[in-house]
């Protein structure tokens, strides 16, 4: 087995392996009681720590009294959630990079230990275990219908692909690189944010302001706001509707038909729905002007986007049509 994409250097073929002949499971905590958890000289491993973090955090390991008869967790244990509401977060697993002491695993999770951890490369472990084709696996898993559970046994029955230590290394390395600068991204985007929430709050006045004017502007703007209501500042108004589902001759036309689901971005080019003309006629739905304001009434209340084009809508919009589109670009950034 190969990957499409490798460093130079590497051309061996990736081992397959079941799980259960490189490794052995062991089991989370047993025979506790409430009241012994919250204090005590040893730790253990928390559910929503595997859940959430592909390689433990071990910051957020809870007490425990110390307890002989518990098994011990060491560096390179793999651990995977066992029982979730939903198929999607069973079988999900984390990786310890070190070694703790006196520290357990949680009940709702079990361990697994590799036998030649030399072979291995934590790094590679922590997003090999939560690769796309393994998570499929442990979907498939899932069982129940309220709550899903997982066999452990059925889990060491899956196989996993995995190359030399070296290659792992190389592919652990990029990996983290690329979720570092995706931190840092997600950070300058929470600061950005902020920002804009920060201008929205103190650039534009609101109504019981005494002098009505914002707190910050731009130096060459002095002049009072004027407030008015927002019929008054857009130029026409309508709604939609939606031709009946029954009859598919309505749909799958050339009218692009906007959805709520269409709404994710400030212009709206492409809808997943298309009416006839046929639909149009034998429905209340109307074609509206490109450049409109949609806003959403129902599902995700007051979400909004710019038609792009001619569209039909749905019922659940308001759409506003402006003689302006700067006067509507505020609107937007407004709403």
């Amino acid at each position: 087995m190969y990957p499409k994409v490798r460093f130079r250097g590497f051309d061996e073929s990736w081992r397959t392996e079941k799980l259960k002949n490189i490794g052995e499971s062991f089991s989370g905590l047993s025979g506790k009681k409430s009241s012994d958890f919250g204090h005590g000289e040893a730790k253990y491993i928390t559910y929503l720590n595997i859940l959430n973090n592909p390689i433990i955090d071990t910051k957020l390991t809870d007490k425990i009294e110390i307890d002989n008869k518990q098994h011990l967790v060491k560096k390179g244990d793999i651990f995977f959630t066992i029982s979730s509401e939903t198929p999607q977060e069973v079988g999900l697993s984390s990786v310890l990079d070190t070694n703790l002491n006196e520290c357990y695993l949680n009940s709702f999770s079990f361990g697994y230990r590799l036998k030649e951890i030399s072979m291995f490369d934590n790094l590679f472990n922590s997003y090999n275990f939560r690769s796309p084709n393994f998570r499929r696996k442990m979907y498939i898993l899932a069982q129940g219908i309220s709550r899903y559970n997982i066999s452990k046994k059925a889990v060491l029955n899956e196989t996993i692909c995995f190359p030399k230590i070296s290659e792992q290394k190389q592919i652990g390395k990029l990996i983290k690189l690329m979720n570092s600068l995706l931190s840092l991204q997600q950070r300058k985007l929470e600061l950005e944010k902020q920002l804009k929430f920060f201008l929205f709050q103190n650039a534009i006045p609101s109504k019981e302001a005494v002098i009505f004017k914002p707190k910050i502007r731009f130096r060459e703007f002095q002049d009072k706001w004027k407030y008015a209501k927002l019929s008054e500042i857009y130029n026409t108004d309508c709604s939609g509707g939606t031709p009946s589902v029954k009859n598919k001759t309505f749909y799958g036309g050339n009218i692009p038909f906007l959805t709520i689901s269409d709404l994710n971005n400030k212009k709206i080019y492409k809808t997943q729905k298309t009416l006839s003309k046929k639909g149009l006629e034998n429905s209340s739905a109307k074609l509206v002007p490109a450049g409109s304001i949609s806003l959403a009434m129902y599902a995700s209340v007051g979400k909004i986007g710019i038609l792009s084009k001619e569209m039909a809508t749905s019922q659940a919009f308001f759409n506003m049509t402006f003689d302006d589109d700067e006067k509507r670009d505020f609107i937007y950034a407004w709403c």
